[in-house]
């Protein structure tokens, strides 16, 4: 039975391959640079010599992979690779407090010790603790952290969508 994709010019043999594993297929992570990478799966049962293809499902989250499809050929034809634009750079910062914070709650640390630690002794020990604009902004990272434990971080992986 002929392949219908094409073996000439296929970029799969670019892909450097690190963290294989094996499960419903082969899953693997692309190094593109600047401590970003793509995760990428070839289903089980397909022949590793073979060309290589992107599937994409036509549902709600089919622009976000027709988004990272494009990051990927980008990387393979040696262009640059458009920044992943679903996180805002406030919007990372945040989230990384945000996990900092529940670490640390989950760790035994009071709410106190999790601010000296996001913002410094100086900061934290510069006005009361009880009134502290602080106190509620690290209450508000675990009590958000804890939302997105919940499952509220696939909220992060997808880009807004209208209503």
């Amino acid at each position: 039975m002929p392949s219908v994709l094409p073996v000439e010019g296929n970029l799969s043999d670019l892909l450097a391959v690190k963290d294989v594993r094996v499960a419903d297929g082969t899953y693997f992570r692309c190094d593109i640079g600047h401590g970003r990478s793509l995760h990428l799966l070839r289903l089980a049962g397909v022949d590793t010599n073979a060309p290589l293809a992107v599937v994409i499902p036509l549902d709600a989250d089919g622009l976000d992979r027709i988004e990272a499809a494009t990051r990927l050929l980008c990387f393979l034809m040696r262009r640059g690779v458009p920044p992943d634009g679903r996180l805002t750079e406030r919007q990372r910062r945040r989230a990384r407090r945000m996990l900092q914070a529940i670490d640390g709650r989950m760790s035994g640390a009071s709410y106190r010790e999790i601010a000296r630690a996001i913002y410094g002794t100086d900061r934290v020990g510069d006005e009361p603790w009880k009134t502290s604009a602080l106190r509620d902004a690290v209450m508000g990272f675990v009590r958000d952290a804890r939302a997105m434990i919940g499952g509220g971080y696939c909220r992060l992986l997808r880009r807004r969508r209208r209503k």
